[in-house]
């Protein structure tokens, strides 16, 4: 197989490399020691961010050489590849943005419910199952075990509603 059907590949894994590089950069700027935690601030998230940059090798080295086994593959299903990539990214990136805005408990479900269409799920009770086990959990570890506040949003009725449902929840 030619070099180039593998250019998407290593473009992604020089993304996923990049950004996590420079989320490791910007760990120093919270760094501190912390008198009841040895390891520091930085520690879970530098641990998160070496899982990502794991996670993304692990998955280059499983599309190369699932690349190499379809080496027949039309060109046009490799861009279809590329496609379902960046929207991977997007969508997270969407939610990112929303969820200061529109609150968690009206936007992760919906979230949720899109990610799952997005990967190919189209079985209903397992789109529906997944939402509302993930919120639930979500909700129960923080709103109720940490007691730490969910974003409510600040748009004009979402703000309520989100109020609404933490408040008939808890």
């Amino acid at each position: 197989m030619e070099r180039s059907h593998h250019i998407g590949t290593w473009l992604e894994l020089a993304f996923w490399l990049a950004l996590a590089l420079v989320a490791f950069g910007l760990s120093f700027q919270f760094s501190d020691e912390l008198g009841t935690y040895q390891w520091g601030a930085a520690s879970w998230p530098r641990a998160v961010i070496l899982l990502m940059a794991i996670t993304a090798v692990i998955h280059a080295a499983i599309r190369l050489r699932e690349e190499r086994q379809t080496a027949q593959r039309d060109t046009s299903e490799s861009s279809k590849g590329l496609i379902g990539s960046v929207g991977l990214f997007v969508i997270p990136l969407i939610y990112a943005w929303l969820l200061p805005r529109t609150g968690f408990y009206l936007t992760t479900p919906v979230f949720l419910i899109v990610f799952l269409l997005y990967v190919g799920e189209r079985r209903w009770y397992v789109v529906v199952l997944t939402t509302a086990i993930i919120t639930a959990l979500v909700f129960l570890i923080f709103a109720k075990l940490f007691y730490v506040a969910l974003p409510v949003g600040n748009w004009p009725g979402f703000y309520d509603v989100n109020n609404w449902l933490l408040v008939t929840i808890r």
